[in-house]
């Protein structure tokens, strides 16, 4: 009697029968292996993102102390008084154009390149940090071209809107967030950009300085935000994810530098930057909502101001 070699292995093992016997095996092998590959590319997509960001955030921040540093002031003005100046605020940087509502320019994509070329240095510098959003403001739909970080109510700007930029100052056991407010753009050092000292007692070490940071909150798109465990940085903290809740935030150490924060369902709570304070929410197996992986980034240039006494 004849027997093929596959009958002869069938007949000694088993496990070499059919196909079918095997079915669903390439399945389980790639749902081991497709997690891993998702945090690779993850990784790869949002490391790329913030050192994209970080390397246009150094760049504006150059920029925005040499131009500072060339503008006609007073030698006596300050640093605030200086980003109020007409001149400024037309030139170098306005902070009221860091949100750009795009309905206003409909479908004319010459007008609104136009507008573009329009804008003060620095905001040109960060455009290409801004992001599109259609997000729903109190019950009404609207398309944003803005800077990241919390959406503010401010009748003051041209779209009604501001962006304020929560730094997370601690971080309770459940995760709930104490935040500090602060601007886009601020003084490193207070007090020396003024050639003259404010206080004659006590003048700053340095004056005639421009001396500028630039804060950028970057949230992950696709990886959340875990505690580090009590045991240090190589203890297991999957337990330790970070919950979104916007309603226990503590914002009560500062007010925001520009605006006022919107009311509690006003702003959609899921996104990169959702929530009232910018915080943002990712959904997650379970219902949960957590917090996406955060880190406020800044940038910092110095440059002598060319002011003639």
């Amino acid at each position: 009697m004849k027997w093929s070699v596959k009958a002869l292995m069938t007949k000694a093992h088993p496990s070499f029968g059919p196909v079918a016997s095997q079915r669903g095996g390439v399945l389980i092998e790639f749902a081991f292996l497709s997690l891993v590959f998702y945090v690779l590319v993850a990784l790869v997509v949002d490391i790329g993102r913030m050192v994209f960001a970080a390397q246009v955030l150094q760049d504006a921040a150059r920029v925005a102390a040499r131009e500072l540093a060339l503008v006609p002031l007073p030698a006596a003005m300050t640093f605030e008084q200086a980003l109020e100046d007409p001149t400024v605020l037309a030139q170098v940087f306005d902070p009221a154009l860091l949100v750009i509502d795009l309905d206003t320019f409909g479908d004319d994509d010459v007008a609104f390149q136009a507008f573009l070329d329009q804008l003060p240095m620095v905001n040109k510098m960060l455009r290409p940090l801004m992001i599109f959003e259609q997000a729903e403001i109190q019950g009404s739909s609207r398309r944003l071209l803005r800077f990241p970080g919390a959406l503010l109510n401010d009748p003051s700007a041209p779209s009604g809107l501001g962006v304020g930029i929560p730094r997370v100052e601690s971080r309770g056991a459940d995760g709930v967030e104490a935040i500090r407010w602060v601007p886009v753009l601020e003084e490193i050092t207070n007090g020396s950009f003024s050639l003259v000292p404010l206080d004659p007692e006590n003048p700053p070490p340095q004056r005639g300085l421009v001396a500028v940071r630039i804060n950028y909150p970057f949230q992950a798109a696709m990886l959340s935000g875990f505690q580090q465990g009590p045991g240090g940085p190589f203890e297991p903290n999957l337990d330790n994810r970070i919950q979104a809740d916007d309603e226990s935030v503590d914002d009560s150490i500062n007010a925001p530098p520009r605006g006022t924060p919107f009311g509690v369902g006003d702003l959609p709570e899921v996104g990169v930057y959702g929530g009232r304070f910018g915080l943002g929410g990712q959904l997650a197996f379970g219902g949960e909502t957590l917090r996406p992986y955060r880190k406020l980034l800044s940038a910092q240039a110095i440059s002598r101001r060319e002011v003639f006494l």
